[in-house]
């Protein structure tokens, strides 16, 4: 979870002027691609002050030497390129937690053979 430093604030009446500031910012629903090589995910901005308002929902992916991050209903949409050395980082945040699980897999008994680091 990330605490924005200068949350949007959005209205939380309707044709009023109170607004409600969305300060956290939670990555969930990642999915890793050993295969595609990247990551995939929603964002989520949620209230601190407002615990039961709703979360604003979006998504981010990266792939390649690109992130993407888009909120739509803020209208808002990044894309930033990285650089070899921020593709590569990312990369092993991939292969080193698939390589663990399917070496445990291996440990366990659960399947039989031998774990070799690559999809």
């Amino acid at each position: 979870m990330i605490t924005l430093t200068t949350p949007p604030a959005v209205k939380s009446v309707l044709g009023g002027n109170t607004t409600v500031s969305y300060n956290k910012f939670i990555l969930s629903q990642i999915v890793h691609d050993p295969v595609a090589q990247t990551i995939n995910g929603l964002v989520q901005l949620t209230s601190t002050a407002e615990p039961t308002m709703n979360p604003i929902i979006g998504r981010f992916k990266l792939s390649g030497t690109i992130l993407e991050i888009e909120v739509e209903q803020l209208d808002f949409y990044r894309r930033v390129t990285l650089t070899t050395q921020q593709r590569d980082a990312y990369r092993a945040w991939i292969t080193t937690p698939q390589n663990e699980i399917e070496a445990g897999f291996v440990a366990l008994g659960v399947i039989a053979g031998v774990q070799s680091a690559g999809a």
